[in-house]
């Protein structure tokens, strides 16, 4: 099995090679050994930037078809494989409002101490808020260069360490294959509302809003949708599709006599 999968003679899944995703999450990268300092260190090298920014600001005043495999299995399967690791997180809308909260305190603070005209630095109390700031911020969304993305890197080491996937490119030429392939995991089949269930391997992904009118190429803008559903219902009988804030996708014909809605989206991987 593994020369035949070394051999390119398998069929590609949704354009792309077979591909192994090691999926973890920002809780369990947390709870390793070690996290507790790495976060400490990665909290003072955000912090250091971030200083240097306020300063300047001031100055200047302005997943088909795959199997799931943990342990010895995973580690057996993937010794020849192409590994690609997806750390996983959940956004946290709760965390905004302190985020908000925490972010106007701290200015509240700082703008009395101008008024004041004193310079020195920080009080242990706005360095404490500095830190409860960037702890809620990790907590509503920890992107490419956020701690989950510090803690894969420092943790597994340098097969698994490399540079996060980009998930926005703004406008592109083509579907960058990292933006491809977290569609495909995260959509699974084809989207067109109505209950199609052609699996991701006989998909394509799809502009929501047409590269023509603007359209961005990014994870959020794109879909899974079959041959007939993207090349025909789409752009030969000139259907619209669009992906609701739940997850759920709605469409229209061109006079808009037909509005299907479709139902919830596939449950998470894992």
């Amino acid at each position: 099995m593994r020369r035949l999968a070394a051999s390119d003679l398998l069929p590609e899944r949704a354009g792309q090679p077979v591909r192994a995703w090691v999926h973890v999450s920002l809780a369990e990268l947390m709870l390793l050994e070690g996290s507790f300092t790495l976060t400490r260190e990665w909290r003072e090298q955000v912090r250091a930037p971030w200083a240097a920014h306020r300063a300047g600001a001031s100055e200047g005043g302005g997943s088909d078809g795959g199997a799931w495999l943990d342990g010895d299995a995973a580690r057996s399967f993937t010794c020849d494989a192409s590994v690609t690791p997806v750390v996983t997180g959940e956004v946290n809308p709760a965390a905004l409002e302190d985020l908000i909260r925490l972010c106007a305190e701290l200015d509240k603070r700082r703008r009395a101490r101008d008024r004041a005209g004193d310079p020195a630095p920080d009080t242990p109390a706005e360095e404490a808020l500095e830190q409860a700031i960037i702890g809620t911020a990790v907590d509503l969304l920890s992107g490419p260069g956020g701690l989950a993305s510090f803690l894969r890197r420092r943790q597994f080491g340098a097969r698994l360490g490399g540079p996060s996937l980009p998930l926005d490119v703004g406008v592109s030429a083509g579907i960058p294959a990292a933006i491809r392939r977290a569609v495909v995991l995260r959509d699974q089949h084809c989207r067109f509302p109505g209950g199609c269930d052609q699996p991701a391997a006989g998909c394509e992904v799809h502009h929501l809003r047409h590269r023509k009118d603007g359209g961005p190429t990014s994870v959020r803008d794109c879909a899974l949708f079959c041959f007939f559903h993207h090349q025909v219902v789409i752009h030969q009988w000139g259907w619209t599709v669009v992906l609701n804030p739940d997850g759920t996708t709605t469409a229209w014909n061109k006079d808009k006599t037909k509005i299907i809605h479709s139902h919830s989206p596939p449950a998470r991987p894992g």
